[in-house]
């Protein structure tokens, strides 16, 4: 599958909670109606993971065939439909940078609790920087921070993690645009107690510490959050919520 991502925040001056249903109950529907968009997911932020404001009101994910399968959706009265309707709630300079094509890797491959969380991934500047090291950086993140530090913490029903692969423009594919993060981790949990338990365990500890090896911390504090998934088409249209 073709996975791509879309973080944004909110127009100035629009009611959070009348923004929220805007994007839910008419953005949405027309995101549904694109005949090659498989699946398409919007996660609402709803709470901060730390004691920062979260810098993004939320991120939509959709899923396609293949690249050409996106490109074709790209050139439909749908899509015209559905980027015309942006300007009504979205600030379009949100896109820049925190747009991409995801490459997805399930870390632990359980069912979508209602408790979600999202933490978006920078690795370190001199990492960034060095193309090899972040080859390198996005394997350990896979192999070892996931494979071996995330898949010992109790308490996750699923983790998800999703590696930035291509930027776009917010649109198409871009490669001249400078992506201001490296991917993103969801984690499902059964409910907000159970992920307190996990976050609190030694493993989440040990992985924490891991995390200080090659990511941004300071960057977590403004880009994670708990979010509420509203599910628009596919993934058998099982809305979950916090």
């Amino acid at each position: 599958m073709y996975k791509v991502v879309w973080f944004a925040r909110f127009r100035e001056g629009l009611e959070r909670s009348a923004a929220r249903r805007h994007w839910a109950e008419v953005h949405g529907p027309l995101g549904g109606k694109v005949p090659q968009m498989e699946t398409y997911v919007q996660s609402h932020v709803v709470d901060s993971l730390s004691d920062d404001a979260v810098g993004f009101d939320g991120y939509s994910c959709s899923w396609f065939a293949d690249e050409e399968a996106f490109n074709e959706a790209l050139d439909t009265p749908e899509w015209a439909a559905l980027g015309a309707d942006s300007d009504n709630v979205f600030d379009w300079s949100s896109f820049e940078g925190m747009s991409a094509v995801l490459e997805e890797h399930t870390i632990v491959d359980g069912d979508y609790g209602p408790f979600k969380t999202v933490w978006v991934v920078r690795f370190q500047d001199e990492i960034r920087r060095d193309p090899e090291r972040a080859r390198a950086a996005h394997e350990h993140w896979i192999e070892t921070h996931g494979g071996k530090f995330g898949r010992e913490v109790p308490g996750i029903g699923r983790y998800v993690q999703s590696h930035c692969v291509a930027p776009l423009d917010p649109v198409r594919v871009n490669e001249g645009v400078d992506l201001l993060f490296d991917g993103f981790s969801e984690c499902w949990f059964e409910d907000r107690a159970a992920y307190e338990r996990a976050t609190s365990s030694p493993e989440w500890l040990a992985m924490n510490e891991d995390a200080q090896t090659f990511c941004d911390v300071p960057f977590f504090a403004h880009m994670s959050a708990v979010v509420e998934e509203n599910v628009v088409k596919g993934r058998g249209l099982a809305a979950v919520n916090p």
